[in-house]
């Protein structure tokens, strides 16, 4: 009898051991990962974005919204991938450059307006202020986002 009890025992042991194993690997799993990635890719830094036209006309024929990126201090807009930036998490520059310590990129005006078309609509076809926003990342996974507020003339005559 003693020795179907101290199986029982042996067994339950085990368990209780392997159960501890899992959940050991499992921490250091979970611990490993968030140790090895790496803290940019953690952190969004805030960046200065000045957007033109400031007063749109959604009827104009103009080609370009500008759109200027300034970085904080310690961060260079040089070390901006350009193929991570977007307008509104939609759009994508069709050029850009560098001016001044400033990023300038351009983005098609067409797809753009029409975008805004659709936010006039949901603002009841009122003209107002609409504030948009730009993100991108640096070439080391940090990433950048910041906005700008621009007026939409009111097209409808509301």
């Amino acid at each position: 009898m003693s020795n179907i009890l101290r199986g029982r025992k042996e067994r339950r042991n085990m368990r209780s051991k392997s159960i501890l194993i899992v959940l050991g690997l499992a921490t250091l799993m979970f611990l490993g990962a968030q140790v090895l990635t790496p803290l940019s890719r953690a952190l969004t830094i805030p960046a200065e974005v000045d957007i033109t036209p400031e007063t749109l006309n959604l009827n104009r024929n103009g080609r370009w919204i500008t759109v200027h990126i300034k970085l904080p201090k310690g961060y260079n807009v040089t070390d901006v991938d350009e193929s991570t930036i977007l307008l509104e998490g939609l759009f994508s520059p069709e050029w850009s450059n560098v001016e001044d310590g400033r990023l300038m990129v351009k983005f098609d005006a067409s797809g753009v307006i029409d975008y805004l078309w659709d936010r006039l609509y949901h603002m009841g076809g009122k003209a107002g202020s609409i504030e948009l926003s730009v993100a991108g990342q640096l070439m080391d996974g940090t990433q950048f986002s910041g906005t700008d507020k621009i007026t939409i003339m009111d097209p409808c005559g509301n």
